[in-house]
């Protein structure tokens, strides 16, 4: 099945501008911009931040503040390869079982103390207890310091995937004093090595960073490089507001009391495309929008039951609708065109809406009327849209399908919980960004999967995944993922869908990615 891409001729135009703004941004500002330093900048977002304690939260809304805040060892490029930010290099040994970090020195923190390896072991350490993705540590059986400057990881076992694991932005590992350590979640004091330190948080209204004139930029790069690179702050403060409703949102942006909209209705974007005061900006694709379905409890602990779901959902009129237009059909868990693309494996399932089928693996289930409770939030907007459709056509093959719409931090707190829901809406953004381990990470143990219920034969192919040697053993490997994966349903891809942004047209600098980078952006006039 070939992905259908939906979008229009405006939007074909806004991403080539947006790549060639990318590829512009890989070189640094353009020369013929003077960069301007100081003013106040306003990015919207729809929710609160769940934490600010980075470590802690796989959050959007944390990583697009958060990120600006404080770094890692290693991360991510414009391209999607692992490459050093707090760190020198890294020296892996012939067997892959001993991976010797040299740090950068001179590296400050917000209170003005020098980062040594004392503090990235406690960090680390302190990720293995707290982090929300802290099996990507499992690989490392011990962190050693061998120097002032110097950490060696000693594995358990060859891990050729480990590096693009631990580079992983989701719920990054982020380096802090060795003094918050022994913090619980949550309480840190917020402090890391980032161009912005954090000033405050006022709940539902906002956070405020403000630029940290001791930066130590990395000198390495002539400019920003995705998460990494030589950053500069010129912007005096940067204010993220929460503002839950998109409209009011849009407002806010053409009035001029706000300068970056970190998502724009499609509606409004169409609307504003010609607007000389307003820039668009299109992320595509993404996010995987998708489905998760509690296997704990009844009626989704019945696997005939799941695959009455899958089987009923029209998939192009829930992407359509959730998305505004901007997504594309996939049934695959990783991008077309990506080196793990699983081609046509479980395409026979996907975007079906067949009420005759779904209601005759129903009768086979032995279902029974039971409630079939939908979790989905108004934060992030397809989520919520995601989850109507959904529900209208469960309710037309028979299933007795409610919603239950909480704020975001709230269905983040529900989903964590072995009962009270069946289906959660969920954008995964950052994973399917990061390549297969990302994604799977978050469906197989020791991590806590989206279902609830750990699967045992997808937990084996995880672990076959990130110790395959060899390209071609790993993406075999994945094929039979994504194969398994239409066996259990117990999490269903509905489809690919993009990010439209929006700015003042006085913004300058600034490059979509995977988080609002306040670094190296300023405003004009």
């Amino acid at each position: 099945m070939r992905p259908q891409l939906q979008q229009s001729g405006l939007f074909r135009a806004i991403t080539v501008a947006s790549v060639l703004a990318l590829s512009a941004g890989a070189l640094g500002a353009p020369a013929a911009l003077a960069q301007v330093q100081g003013g106040e900048l306003v990015v919207v977002q729809g929710s609160n931040p769940p934490s600010l304690d980075a470590m802690v939260t796989s959050s959007q809304a944390s990583r697009n503040i958060n990120m600006n805040m404080y770094e890692t060892l290693y991360g991510f490029s414009e391209d999607v390869r692992p490459i050093p930010i707090l760190a020198e290099g890294v020296e892996i040994s012939d067997d892959g079982l001993t991976y010797v970090f040299t740090l950068r020195q001179g590296v400050l923190f917000h209170n003005g103390k020098e980062m040594t390896s004392e503090d990235v072991k406690a960090s680390l350490e302190r990720y293995r207890v707290v982090g929300a993705t802290a099996n990507k540590l499992d690989p490392v059986r011990e962190i050693e310091v061998t120097g002032p400057y110097e950490v060696t990881f000693h594995m358990v076992a060859p891990t050729p995937t480990f590096l693009e694991s631990f580079s992983s932005p989701r719920a990054p590992a982020v380096i802090i004093p060795a003094e918050d350590a022994e913090a619980e979640a949550g309480r840190t004091s917020l402090i890391g090595t980032g161009p912005y330190r954090f000033v405050e948080f006022v709940p539902d209204s906002h956070v405020t960073i403000e630029r940290f004139d001791d930066y130590t930029a990395d000198t390495r790069h002539d400019g920003v490089d995705g998460f990494g690179g030589r950053k500069t702050a010129y912007l005096d403060r940067v204010i993220f507001r929460i503002i839950p409703e998109p409209g009011a949102q849009v407002a806010a942006l053409e009035a001029g009391e706000v300068h970056i909209v970190e998502q724009m209705p499609m509606p409004a974007a169409r609307r504003l495309a010609d607007s000389p005061d307003i820039t668009l900006y299109e992320n595509m694709p993404w996010a995987f929008t998708t489905f998760h379905l509690n296997l704990n409890v009844p009626p989704t602990d019945n696997v005939k039951f799941r695959e009455a779901v899958q089987v009923a959902l029209d998939m192009e009129a829930i992407m359509a609708i959730s998305s505004e237009g901007l997504y594309q059909l996939n049934h695959g868990w990783q991008y077309p065109g990506t080196a793990y693309w699983a081609g046509d494996i479980g395409a026979e399932y996907y975007n079906l809406g067949d009420v005759d089928r779904a209601q005759e693996l129903l009768a086979e289930a032995g279902y029974d009327g039971e409630t079939f409770s939908i979790l989905t939030d108004p934060n992030i907007p397809q989520h919520g849209r995601a989850a109507v459709v959904i529900a209208e056509q469960l309710n037309g093959v028979g299933i007795n399908a409610v919603i239950n719409q909480v704020d975001w931090p709230t269905a983040l707190s529900i989903r964590l919980q072995d009962e009270g829901w069946n289906g959660w809406t969920l954008q995964m953004g950052i994973e399917p960004y990061l390549g297969p381990v990302g994604t799977i990470a978050t469906l197989t143990s020791p991590a806590r999967p989206h279902f609830v219920v750990p699967d045992p034969e997808l937990d084996a192919l995880y672990q076959e995944l990130i110790s395959g040697v060899t390209l071609e053993e790993r993406q075999e490997t994945f094929s039979r993922i994504q194969a398994r994966m239409y066996e259990i349903f117990a999490s269903i891809k509905i489809g690919d869908s993009g990010l439209m942004q929006a700015g003042r047209a006085n913004v300058q600098g600034f490059i979509p990615f995977r988080f609002p980078r306040m670094h190296d952006v300023w405003l004009e006039g």
